[in-house]
């Protein structure tokens, strides 16, 4: 009897671990998903798609966040069990929320403007190689020595020049035969990707230093990155689609955008701020995650997450590919890619199993 019941509980246990994976894959590739029908998909008018306003968009995801956290700590006094964020007790608590704001605010709204100008499956791959750029902030900001092996290097080197290839193939060949927009979404994916290394190193600093849960993380930095993002979508103008373009002008700030949206179309609004609700429940899930199944488990399933958004983005939802060499070019960069930080991360946890 002991047996059957160890026996029930091990595959419960696993059935538990398989429908959280899947819930991880449906939030994840949705909300991606999402933003990419909503930045650049979404129906305005006849001739126009898209709501290219990456930096206001995310300055109206963190304004709902901050709603959201309101209601929840209201909600708590409520039921006679109230919650409060921890208080910031020094002058380099704030400096470190400050510091993590600014790179979340470039973070989210380059990754959201690349979305906007370039394939979905070209963000995710680029995106893919957070591991080598957070590395690189570790050392740049921590002074912190990598222990990364030399087979963890080769893997990271490999991921980097794949997805190298992607970008030069997607862009008509070496001799780059794409639009300005698609080289600046590449530039600002690329940017987007050390202010995400970045956003890790103040998250881990916060956690471990300050020891601030999620919930308090997304309470304190929630106000700062709307302003900031706020002020950088009303003062830069950048490149925007080609329905845009063609309407409007080849280059707009995002206010300038918004102020069109609601001249033509304001119940696009919609859009966005139903995409600030999914950011808030998509960031207490993966809280939930990976105290439930380990930081590690996590990020492993994180990363497949990823890889299978990829495929699907590039096979079924991007139509056809390029033509001739660029094509297979990019299925094989693609699977080299995925196959390299896959295997970073197994070689990286089985390392780290060992200490």
């Amino acid at each position: 009897p002991a047996a059957a019941d160890s026996t029930e509980d091990e595959s419960g246990s696993l059935a538990q671990q398989g429908g959280l994976f899947l819930a991880y894959f449906f939030m994840q590739s949705g909300i991606s998903f999402y933003m990419k029908f909503v930045l650049s998909k979404v129906k305005v008018a006849s001739d126009l798609v898209g709501v290219p306003a990456s930096f206001l968009v995310t300055a109206s995801q963190q304004v709902v966040i901050f709603a959201m956290c309101l209601v929840f700590i209201v909600g708590s006094r409520l039921i006679g069990k109230p919650y409060t964020p921890k208080k910031l007790a020094s002058r380099k608590e704030l400096l470190l929320v400050l510091g993590l704001s600014l790179s979340f605010a470039l973070n989210i709204g380059c990754n959201l403007l690349s979305l906007s100008l370039v394939p979905l499956s070209l963000t995710m791959i680029i995106r893919a190689c957070t591991p080598l750029s957070t590395a690189f902030m570790q050392s740049l900001i921590m002074k912190k020595k990598q222990d990364i092996t030399g087979p963890e290097w080769v893997c990271l080197s490999v991921g980097v020049f794949c997805a190298s290839a992607v970008v030069i193939a997607q862009s008509g060949g070496p001799s780059g035969k794409a639009s300005f927009a698609f080289f600046f979404g590449v530039a600002v994916c690329v940017m987007s990707l050390f202010s995400s290394g970045l956003d890790f190193v103040f998250k881990g600093m916060l956690g471990t230093d300050v020891k601030m849960n999620a919930l308090d993380t997304n309470c304190y930095m929630a106000l700062p990155v709307a302003a900031l993002t706020t002020f950088i979508g009303s003062v830069i103008a950048k490149p925007v689609s080609a329905s845009w373009a063609a309407r409007f002008a080849p280059t707009m700030t995002d206010l300038q955008v918004f102020t069109k949206l609601w001249q033509v179309n304001p119940s696009i609004f919609g859009y966005v701020l139903i995409s600030g609700l999914g950011a808030f429940v998509y960031n207490i899930f993966v809280t939930f995650l990976v105290v439930k199944l380990s930081p590690a488990t996590g990020a492993f399933a994180g990363n497949f997450n990823k890889s299978a958004t990829i495929l699907v983005s590039l096979l079924i939802l991007e139509g056809n590919l390029a033509p001739g060499w660029r094509g297979y070019t990019i299925i094989a960069a693609v699977l080299g890619n995925i196959t390299a930080f896959t295997t970073y991360n197994i070689l990286k946890k089985r390392r780290q199993s060992k200490k």
